[in-house]
């Protein structure tokens, strides 16, 4: 009978450990990465025709668990070349500390006249990534009448601060030197990033009329502005106390903020934003531990405070890297889209009275 005792209080005690290994997993599941504070009044309409984003999770945690169980993933590499489309890989769009810099260009087969542009910047913190991340974007545009080109960037140290931004300035001054031979209409170029991509995105569409930002990687006789930019997640000012002391951040601007100040100030795009500053389109999910929501929401009240045209997109429930879910991937696309058929074709046609 001493035998069964023992094999009793073993099985509870292993049955209440099994309980409190639960009850803890619930929750830290529950109280780790929770959103911030709703901000409804920065919070603007989608555009007409685009659906409302897929729901979120109540914390990160639950989030990047569950995703792997309830959704299908998009990997960015995959996207094969398009049969229907035209497209151009590895061309040489310029010079970054003396090496050739190359990007791909997707177009509609068939000709159509001078086409609205679009540059695409892939995002990996400044350190890694490759241009054909964001193809799967850039074939979705030119299917739908814009010539998209997609960067290849300096990374790591090659490309600490400016150098990644003269480079993706670089290309937006390479797409228009091109324009007559690629079909596009150089008074209509947009920029498109996710997450440090956007970053780079931002700093083209807001730092306009900066020489020292422009650098010498080919083209400078060519304007590097942009007609309409969409910031999907990327950060925005570098100064923030979280944001500055982040490693990632450190190394791009080569060093701690402290002694550094005004290098940190310079390379935030929100310092930039004036009245005359493009329309912007601003993606964020509010379960983003890398990119805080707080950093987009800056940007907007800074887009409200000069009357700059804008479109919020606040996405309860979402972490950093949310569109490779693919049900999330078609609502930023979507939005992208629509917010770039508005300010690079409609208002356009609206202004030209046609």
């Amino acid at each position: 009978m001493k035998w069964k005792r023992v094999l009793l209080r073993s099985a509870l005690l292993l049955a209440t450990v099994v309980v409190l290994v639960l009850a803890g997993i619930v929750v830290y599941a529950f109280s780790v990465g929770r959103p911030p504070e709703r901000r409804p009044e920065l919070v603007t309409p989608l555009p007409a025709g685009v659906p409302a984003p897929p729901a979120g999770y109540p914390t990160e945690v639950i989030a990047i668990t569950a995703g792997w169980f309830l959704h299908d993933w998009l990997v960015w590499k995959d996207a094969p070349p398009a049969g229907d489309l035209a497209e151009t890989y590895d061309i040489e769009f310029g010079q970054g500390g003396g090496q050739p810099l190359r990007l791909d260009l997707f177009a509609p087969m068939e000709s159509g006249g001078a086409r609205p542009g679009i540059v695409l910047f892939f995002g990996g913190g400044w350190k890694r990534g490759e241009k054909d991340q964001l193809r799967v974007y850039a074939q979705h545009f030119a299917r739908h009448g814009y010539v998209a080109i997609t960067p290849q960037y300096r990374l790591g140290e090659a490309g600490r601060w400016p150098n990644s931004v003269h480079d993706a300035k670089c290309a937006v001054r390479w797409m228009r030197a091109h324009a007559e031979e690629y079909g596009i209409d150089p008074d209509r170029i947009g920029a498109m990033g996710n997450s440090t991509g956007a970053y780079l995105a931002l700093m083209v569409a807001y730092s306009h009329g900066f020489p020292e930002l422009e650098g010498d990687g080919g083209w400078a006789e060519y304007s590097s502005a942009v007609q309409a930019v969409v910031d999907n997640y990327g950060p925005t000012d570098l100064t923030e106390p979280i944001r500055r002391d982040v490693q990632g951040v450190v190394d791009y601007l080569g060093g701690q903020y402290v002694g550094n100040e005004a290098r940190y100030d310079s390379a935030s795009p929100i310092r930039y934003v004036t009245s005359e500053s493009p329309p912007t389109c601003v993606i964020q999910g509010t379960l983003d531990s890398q990119v805080l929501a707080n950093q987009s929401d800056w940007l907007v009240e800074k887009l409200r405070e000069h009357g700059v045209p804008h479109v919020y997109s606040r996405i309860d429930g979402w972490p950093h890297g949310m569109d490779l879910a693919i049900e999330m991937h078609y609502f930023v696309r979507d939005l992208s889209l629509a917010f770039f058929n508005q300010h690079l074709v409609q208002n356009r046609i609206d202004a030209a009275g046609v």
